[in-house]
């Protein structure tokens, strides 16, 4: 059977450009407006193409699709977070666009899928399961008679406008499920310890550093579910690097180093809310 092939879309983008004033490297990669090639020249587009077999196989492209600010030792020449590459994405929103994209390229990957509902929608869900269960039984489930609709978001898609939401301003929930190829691709990854390991905790920290906190904190709770599944056998060293990257303070990375000028921007945020209050 043929790999399945993945069509970058949903973001307008123009003809690439290098002529932009010269911001750093991961905001020139990631704006549409520039698609800035990497250091082995390729842009995100071409990368987010790729079928599984080459994600798997390639160790130097995760490094500019999700960036960190700590230098990675099996891609030296790979760029890192700075403060004003921090600052363009928490600051624009077609950047975390196209960061999610690359993220949600990565879920499918690993057999994931991402299920958005507007809140209220959210809520009655939750109230039906609850009632269901006191009906017949804790830990009764029941088929709903009534059909609901496909919220689970299709690779590709305008991240801007996924099932059910007509705005990110809507309030939502953002939910990451197996999906069916879950089994599959799990494979290489839902084991003792793999270097996709080691990728997952970038992805995490990369998420929570550029503005994609909703993101993150789904992504770990689907990974714990994981963890927690009795077929699996993930090492508690994998998921404690896991936990470190979504709980620590940001100027601290899961492997202990400490980053001068996010401990500057953490500190001054406190005492911004201090002074608020």
């Amino acid at each position: 059977m043929a790999p399945k092939k993945f069509k970058f879309s949903g973001i307008t983008s123009t003809k690439p450009s290098d002529t932009a004033p010269k911001m750093p490297l991961i905001v020139r990669f990631y704006d549409s407006n520039v698609q800035a090639q990497d250091s082995h020249g390729r842009t995100q587009e071409e990368i987010l193409a790729w079928p599984d077999s080459k994600l798997e196989s390639c160790h130097d492209y995760i490094q500019m699709l999700f960036p960190v600010p700590e230098a990675s030792a099996f891609n030296l020449g790979a760029s890192i977070i700075d403060r004003e590459t921090m600052d363009a994405f928490r600051s624009r929103k077609e950047l975390r666009d196209r960061l999610r994209l690359s993220f949600e390229r990565m879920l499918d990957f690993y057999g994931f899928a991402v299920e958005m509902k507007p809140e209220l929608e959210a809520e009655k869900s939750e109230e039906n399961d609850e009632n269901a269960t006191d009906e017949k039984g804790e830990g009764a489930t029941e088929e709903k008679a009534t059909e609901t609709p496909d919220t689970t978001r299709k690779s590709g898609a305008n991240p801007s406008f996924p099932p059910g939401i007509t705005s990110y301003t809507t309030p939502f929930t953002y939910t990451i499920v197996r999906a069916p190829n879950f089994r599959t691709n799990s494979r290489n990854w839902a084991v003792r310890f793999d270097h996709n390991h080691l990728r997952i905790t970038r992805i995490l920290r990369c998420l929570r550093i550029l503005g994609l906190q909703t993101e993150c904190e789904a992504f770990f709770k689907a990974l714990e579910e994981v963890y927690d599944d009795p077929a699996v056998k993930i090492s508690e060293l994998s998921l404690t690097y896991w936990t470190r990257a979504v709980t620590r303070p940001l100027y601290i990375a899961p492997d202990d180093e400490e980053i001068a000028w996010l401990e500057k921007w953490e500190g001054s945020r406190v005492e911004e809310r201090r002074g608020s209050e």
